[in-house]
């Protein structure tokens, strides 16, 4: 009877040990199923699944579909830099913590075994405990570890977003750079004509020497800006090399010439819902205070500990003996006030900085419309007053000296009006695709 009695209590002990050790299992591959921070848009979606799939690189790679032989468009220019930035890739390795910490918020605490050795007098003894909390503390802070996980990866979409404003910002540095350059040129060769013109006048005693001193040195002047002119193409390029992570590398780089014409924003109403659905910082800040709130949770359920035991004997009044128990830590004087409270203000704080976000959402979007529809206006002003204006003086002017009422010097003079009229425009038009760029930005997708 003893003997079957001490059987029993060991198929329990074992049945126990067992149902234990699957409850843990199922909830192991439970979280390790929640492991996906959720969706990205394309092409930023792409390029973080690279690098979570192959890891950190150190070579440049160029993305796949783009050519460098036909010149580098303002697309391409993105997509190498999405895929070789060396501040976004740097960036990235925050998603590999992130993983790491869901994985860890997933993995169970082991199970504590304590022997005492059958020694003099003294009987074997065996305790095996098994944390039980975890049945109700881990899936909190498991939901807690996949908000973060989900919020640092709109962190990541946002950043690229980023990058994808600074390289369009810089590909338009190096576009104005080079038109700058070549307006520059174009009225140097007709500046250099003012000096011989002049010249020749002082010659027959038409001007006095000081203004054919005073040509010489605008000319000089001209001269020299069409140089730096050239030297600042060097400079804009570099940044632009070094956004596409190229800065290390003999790569060339020549952009293509293509006329961009922004077109008219949106209503500000309209803009602002297309922000408030778009911008992924504003989804981190709502997967921030998600995340606080889990954890919050996650906090309160650690108030109260408990712990399941299996005793054993290997010498009791009936022989071998082992039976069921639990071990708890009665929440008396210590009941994580701290924690909770720490985990509470992390809830405020996140609800401030969501707040915050929308805040700057706005701002943003709102100073973005104006500078564009202001820069239209301009740019469409000057096209419609100011440069058919010129073009008619110029034209007047040339069918004057054709016909010898007036010198050639008059018609250079009013040529150079008509150029710097020209340089004007293209910094309006500039500043448009700007202020577009800046608009796509802010409502946090393309609106081309």
């Amino acid at each position: 009877m003893s003997l079957v009695r001490n059987r029993f209590i060991g198929i329990k002990a074992r049945a126990l040990l067992i149902a234990i050790s699957v409850a843990m299992l199922t909830l192991f591959c439970l979280a390790d199923s929640q492991s996906n921070y959720g969706q990205t848009p394309l092409p930023i979606k792409e390029r973080i699944e690279r690098d979570a799939k192959q890891g950190s690189k150190s070579a440049v790679t160029i993305p796949p579909g783009v050519a460098l032989d036909d010149g580098l468009s303002e697309d391409e220019a993105v997509s190498i830099a999405l895929w070789n930035n060396p501040v976004f890739n740097s960036d990235l390795a925050a998603l590999g913590f992130a993983r790491a910490d869901l994985r860890e918020a997933g993995l169970l605490r082991n199970p504590v075994m304590s022997l005492l050795f059958p020694l003099g007098p003294k009987q074997f003894e065996a305790t095996i405990n098994f944390p039980l909390e975890l049945i109700w503390q881990r899936p909190r802070r498991v939901a807690a570890a996949k908000a973060n996980l989900q919020r640092v990866g709109k962190s990541l979409e946002q950043n690229a977003l980023n990058l994808v404003r600074d390289v369009r910002l810089a590909y338009a540095d190096v576009q104005v750079a080079q038109k700058r350059h070549q307006l520059a040129l174009d009225a140097l060769t007709r500046r250099r004509q003012i000096p011989v013109i002049m010249e020749a006048r002082f010659r027959v005693g038409d001007i006095s020497e000081q203004e054919a001193i005073a040509a010489r040195a605008e000319a000089n002047i001209a001269e020299q800006e069409a140089v730096r002119l050239g030297n600042e193409i060097n400079i804009v390029k570099e940044r632009l090399r070094f956004l596409l992570g190229l800065s290390g590398e003999s790569t060339p780089i020549e952009i293509t010439t293509a006329t961009i014409e922004p077109t008219a924003p949106q209503n500000t109403d309209a803009l602002l819902r297309l922000a408030f659905a778009s911008r992924p910082d504003l989804r981190a800040a709502e997967l921030a205070i998600d995340a606080a709130a889990q954890k919050a949770k996650w906090e309160r359920s650690r108030i109260f500990t408990l712990m399941a035991t299996l005793d054993m004997n290997g010498r009791g009044t009936r022989g071998f003996e082992a039976g069921p128990g639990f071990v708890t830590e009665p929440p008396i004087f210590n009941r994580n006030q701290g924690g909770i409270s720490r985990a509470e203000a992390e809830v405020e704080a996140a609800s401030r900085g969501y707040a915050l976000v929308r805040q700057r959402i706005i701002s943003e979007v709102v100073e973005a419309q104006q500078q564009l529809m202001q820069a239209r206006e301009s740019l469409a002003d000057w096209r419609a007053r100011v440069l058919p204006a010129l073009e008619r003086d110029v034209s007047i002017q040339n069918a004057a000296y054709r016909g010898g009422e007036i010198s050639y010097l008059l018609v250079l003079l009013n040529q150079q009006r008509l150029d710097a009229a020209h340089v004007r425009e293209f910094e309006f038009a500039d500043q448009a695709h700007r202020a577009r760029v800046q608009l796509d930005r802010a409502i946090g997708r393309s609106s081309y």
